[in-house]
């Protein structure tokens, strides 16, 4: 696999903007590029010597008019606050300065706007660049207009409304061609190079930071081509500091990929993430060190240090025998030049970077291997990064920036934390509590504050702590979905870490109670803060492309013959929590310890996943497997079940035990499934638990026969059986519609939805869940033909879901999504999210699929008997126990009753 270059999007651009003459005008707008700077320091936009440069030029011209109507000189007051980092002291005088103007002074606008980006308001940023668009407008400046659109898209941006800044920027007609009233198109309109740079290179960071790596590097490369052929070295220098980043994110989402391999053993993709991952990094070294070059030659000392600092990463994960001297002599030259610079925001994040770096250069596997920044690599911490912060908290202090004020007290605080002082440490976070403004840097430091509280032996106070800070999560998971793919992919690091010592802690304190209710309060408290985690994680892995509204639970959907399992593993030890109806309304929660390691546990699933798809063992090697995780999860509690006659086990698994079938799952005489009816649920907050009613049961059926492919290296054989199997169900079920191969196309799927309200979908086609959502589809029988080369459509779940949501019936939910011939990976946590989560994903309350792919006439069979079980009343996970009794009754040859054949079929949300 080749990095991304593309260079036809670019020449396209180009193209069309190849008439335009060179046009410097004498205000440029302050290009807001996003910096990646990581979990302790947020992003910065350019440099603020480069902004006051542009801010000045236009000050001297509006300054001339007011003195000579003789007006007080508030702007030019603002404007030296603003220089100073005193944005709040800037916003006062402008806010008066604008309160004296007879008109709107759309300078004046323009300056609070981005006042107001820079203090973390950015609601009221968006309004004042409205204004400023409107006054342009009426005054027929569209130049200004477009210019203003950027830093406006840019603004949506920040707040993770990625579409909206997308659609301000370039919002695409039918041709492709960008709309002539976006800030591309106005800019083109008006022959505005620098405009054009400006908006092109927004759109690729916005591209960028949803994880649309490809084309964010064509709007980026098509931005540094139109800045280079104009002459603007500044935006050359923007240009190439997000092509940097944008290449080191593609470096660490393979690095990431490469974990996932890593666990699933798959030596191959191993290989391949990690050249890739280090080609990239060497693009993104390239473009720093490019930047760097300019800024020296521009004496733009900001600039400087940000694309130094930004090279330090993907330069140590190249862990060549020289980076790490390298990386090391970069600082240096980057503390010089900070030294150098007059305080301001920039250099209190830029000094708090600094420091975050130095104990990352001495251990640099720690930057491959994702080791969470909340982990210390090494007690003894360098006086120098002691130093550093303590001089970033000075500057925030001195420009009365709280929120960097923020960070680095609580960046200083983790590093006492992490020098074992945690009294100082608590200390320090408290005051980094008590001056954070956002609620995404909030979270940190009471998570940060919980982790010391049990540190020094106050865990009623930790667990408060941690659970404000979840509740804090709770608030902005939904932007968080929205965030870009690297963040989702550093959810493990930064977000899951808090959930899963919550639920530990909670977890320790049942084992340590004596009162009976504590014991049951604690239990109960832990399940919740699960479900919260599987929420979240969802929400992670779905990204924007979906919404999972978050219930209330109330009480949980379980009937009186109805138990959850609910697992979680912790490094050294899994978790397995009983839930179960205790009398009329309550319940009862019952912990068991697992004492296995997570590499351990994730060997042991793993062997029993590849000994499951193994339908020619006829010894029948699974089952020691089978028995050992029969006794992690359910034999501990047998006696209990049986006691309360539990006939059906719901599970809330945790990582990679949801990779495997617990119907499969052997006490040495039967199967789980011969005694309880199973399934699945990605979270208990489902939208409603009524069970599927049989009277009006119709079934919309799609399914493909034909050999296929989606690209060349992806083919799928041919599903003999799947005409069949649409056949069976239509004679069990009157009334639904089958339809095959070349008709089973997204038009034909959007139709049949609209025409009739289906309360179940079956999907007989080859399936595949990945890394992340992007990397999940299915396979359709609409074919692509390009080159002589014909490639069936794929259709994404996110894809589905969208058009399950916008079809005339939408209110009338889809019950049951069933697929056939879908397979997951097996071997990384990350994988199985994509069974985890396909009914939330595509719309619907449950879904029925299969963990790999089943010969087709064994699938044929299986669905048929499901479906007419369903006709005759029974539940979801009813008719799957029974039909998988049934196959196990039948069939009398060992060969027939291995898992291997009826077990990959699970049952996943509703399960009534």
């Amino acid at each position: 696999m080749q990095p991304y270059r593309h260079r036809d999007r670019t020449a396209w651009i180009r193209g069309k903007f190849s008439t335009l003459h060179v046009w410097i005008a004498s205000f440029a707008i302050g290009l807001l590029f996003v910096l990646g700077w990581g979990l302790w320091v947020p992003a910065v936009g350019v440099s603020p010597e480069w902004l006051g440069h542009r801010l000045e030029q236009a000050v001297s011209v509006v300054e001339s008019a007011s003195e000579s109507a003789g007006e007080p000189s508030l702007m030019q007051q603002g404007l030296e606050r603003y220089h100073a980092g005193d944005w709040q002291g800037a916003i006062e005088l402008w806010e008066s300065a604008l309160a004296e103007a007879p008109d709107d002074a759309v300078e004046l606008l323009k300056y609070l706007a981005r006042a107001y980006q820079k203090v973390g308001r950015i609601d009221r940023a968006i309004t004042y660049f409205e204004r400023a668009i409107a006054s342009y407008r009426q005054a027929g400046e569209f130049a200004q207009v477009g210019r203003i659109l950027t830093e406006q898209a840019q603004a949506y941006s920040s707040l993770g409304q990625h579409q909206r800044a997308i659609a301000i920027l370039c919002a695409e007609s039918a041709d492709l061609d960008c709309q002539p009233d976006s800030a591309i198109g106005l800019a083109r309109g008006s022959e505005d190079k620098l405009g054009m740079a400006a908006a092109l290179g927004s759109l690729g960071n916005t591209y960028g930071l949803q994880g649309k790596y490809p084309r964010a590097i064509e709007y980026l490369e098509a931005s540094l081509a139109v800045a280079r052929d104009a002459g603007a070295q500044h935006y050359i220098l923007a240009a190439l500091n997000s092509l940097g980043n944008v290449y080191g994110g593609l470096a660490k989402r393979d690095y990431r990929y490469a974990q996932f391999a890593r666990q699933a053993a798959d030596d191959a993709a191993l290989q391949t993430f990690q050249d890739n991952a280090r080609n990239y990094d060497r693009l993104a070294v390239e473009y720093f060190e490019e930047a760097i070059d300019l800024a020296v030659t521009l004496d733009d000392g900001f600039a400087r240090v940000r694309s130094q600092l930004n090279s330090i990463l993907p330069l140590l994960r190249s862990q060549t025998a020289q980076t790490s001297v390298q990386a090391s002599q970069i600082l240096d030259r980057a503390r010089v030049t900070l030294d150098s610079l007059p305080d301001s925001r920039e250099k209190a994040y830029a000094t708090i970077k600094l420091a975050s770096f130095l104990q990352r250069v001495r251990a640099p596997d720690s930057l491959v291997e994702g080791i969470p920044l909340s982990q210390c690599l090494d007690a003894a911490i360098p006086s120098e990064e002691i130093t550093l912060l303590e001089k970033a908290v000075s500057i925030a202090r001195h420009i009365r920036d709280r929120q960097a004020e923020s960070f680095a007290l609580g960046r200083l605080g983790h590093v006492y934390e992490c020098r074992q002082e945690p009294e100082i440490a608590l200390n320090l976070t408290h005051q980094a509590q008590l001056y954070a403004i956002t609620p995404d840097s909030l979270y940190l430091w009471e998570w940060q504050a919980g982790r010391l509280l049990a540190q020094i032996g106050k865990p009623l106070e930790a667990i408060e702590a941690y659970e404000r800070s979840v509740a804090t999560l709770k608030g902005i998971r939904g932007d968080m979905a929205r965030a870009g793919r690297e963040f989702q992919l550093d959810f493990r690091d930064t977000v899951e870490p808090v959930y899963r010592e919550l639920t530990q802690l909670r977890l320790e304190r049942a084992d340590r109670a004596s009162a009976e209710a504590e014991v049951q309060a604690n239990l109960e408290a832990a399940v919740n803060a699960l479900d919260e985690l599987r929420l979240a994680e969802l929400q992670d892995y779905l990204g924007d492309e979906c919404e999972i509204l978050d219930r209330d639970r109330g009480t949980l959907p379980l009937d009186r013959h109805t138990a959850l399992l609910s697992s979680v593993i912790f490094a050294d030890r899994i978790a397995v929590i009983l839930t179960r109806p205790d009398g009329e309304e309550g319940f009862r929660w019952q912990l068991h310890w697992v004492r296995v390691n997570r590499q351990e546990a994730i060997e042991i699933v793993n062997d029993f996943r590849f000994k499951l798809e193994k339908r020619s063992d006829l010894a029948h090697r699974y089952r020691d497997r089978a028995q050992e995780l029969y006794d992690w999860l359910i034999r501990p509690f047998a006696e209990d079940l049986a006691a309360a006659e539990i006939t059906t086990l719901v599970f809330l698994h945790d990582g990679i035990l949801r990779s495997i079938p617990m119907a499969a799952l052997y006490d040495g005489e039967r199967f789980a499934i011969e005694q309880y009816a199973i399934g699945n649920t990605p979270t208990l907050s489902l939208d409603a638990t009524e069970p599927l009613s049989s009277e009006n049961l119709q079934i919309l059926a799609f399914g493909l026969t034909q050999p296929s492919a989606i690209e060349p290296q992806i083919f799928f054989p041919p599903l003999e059986n799947v005409q069949s199997e649409i056949e069976g169900l239509k004679q069990i079920v009157p009334g639904s519609t089958g339809l095959l191969d070349a008709e089973f196309t997204l038009a034909r799927l959007e139709r049949e939805l609209n025409e009739r309200a289906y309360p179940v979908l079956h999907l007989a086609t080859h399936a595949q869940f990945g890394i992340d959502s992007r990397k999940t589809f299915l396979v359709t029988g609409e074919v692509n033909r390009e080159n002589g080369q014909a490639y069936n459509k794929p259709l994404t779940l996110n894809r589905l879901y969208q058009l399950i949501q916008s079809t005339e019936n939408r209110d009338r939910p889809l019950e049951l999504l069933t697929l056939t011939a879908c397979e997951t990976a097996v071997g990384s946590d990350r994988d199985a999210l994509g069974i985890a989560g396909v009914a939330l994903q595509a719309g619907a309350r449950s879904a029925l699929a299969t963990l790999w792919q089943v010969d087709d006439r064994t699938t044929a069979e299986t669905i048929v008997r499901f479906y007419q079980y369903l006709r005759d009343g029974k539940s979801k996970a009813e008719a799957l126990q029974a039909t998988q009794k049934e196959w196990l009754s039948d069939r009398t040859s060992r060969r027939y009753r291995h898992p291997g054949y009826w077990a990959p079929f699970v049952s996943i949300g509703n399960w009534q």
